[in-house]
């Protein structure tokens, strides 16, 4: 599928060897349209304010070394700093449950060759085999309302579990499937769907520095 190029200093850096740590923050965006709602209109993102064809943006952070591997799959789920993560709905800010509940952890999961495609899903368990989607902190009839997304490309499309390895953006080519909906309660319905667009996966700019300096050092000790 198309990528975007990944930054030159980046492909230096883990060229000759700078330690992941120093690029371990990265940025995940997601942009979608709303396809349909049909959540309550006194709610602050129901159907009057957030209308048909209203955009959405969805980004959070991640730590590169903050991660759990599935026993069961080829999923490796990266834990979302909470308190970064925001999904914002025709401007509409809606954040992370809090707190999240106990003895869950929030994951932006990567799937490789699982069995034959690769893809990404928001969970809370990367056993499951399946997306969950996580519990914002909006409130529906039957819990917290739930943003559920997942997209599926085709199995070539990703060369391992490491979020540096997927660095780039990503749209339809190769796609194979997708949801992105908003959920009343973690089994409830569909209240809102989004058609997918784009997402992108991105260094932090703070790293990339951290990143720099590193290889400059690598290059000061060889002479």
């Amino acid at each position: 599928m198309r990528k975007s190029i990944i930054t030159t200093i980046a492909l230096l850096a883990l060229a000759a060897g700078a330690s992941t740590a120093s690029a371990s923050l990265v940025t995940v965006t997601v942009n979608g349209e709303v396809e349909y709602n049909q959540i309550n209109a006194a709610s602050p993102i129901g159907r009057t304010t957030v209308t048909s064809g209203s955009p959405v943006v969805m980004t959070f952070l991640l730590d590169s070394n903050n991660y759990a591997d599935s026993s069961m799959f080829p999923v490796r789920g990266y834990a979302i700093d909470q308190a970064s993560f925001k999904l914002t709905l025709n401007g509409v800010e809606v954040g992370m449950q809090n707190p999240y509940p106990a003895g869950q952890t929030p994951y932006f999961a990567i799937r490789n060759n699982d069995p034959a495609v690769d893809g990404f899903m928001l969970t809370s368990n990367v056993d499951t085999g399946f997306p969950e989607g996580v519990p914002t902190d909006e409130p529906g009839f039957f819990g917290q309302f739930f943003d559920n997304f997942y997209v599926t490309y085709e199995g070539f499309t990703l060369p391992s579990l490491d979020i540096l390895d997927a660095l780039g953006s990503y749209d339809y080519t190769n796609l194979t499937v997708f949801n992105w909906t908003m959920d009343d309660g973690e089994f409830g319905p569909n209240a809102m769907a989004i058609n997918f667009t784009n997402m992108s996966i991105t260094p932090e700019p703070a790293s990339l520095v951290l990143v720099g300096l590193g290889l400059i050092a690598a290059r000061r000790a060889k002479r």
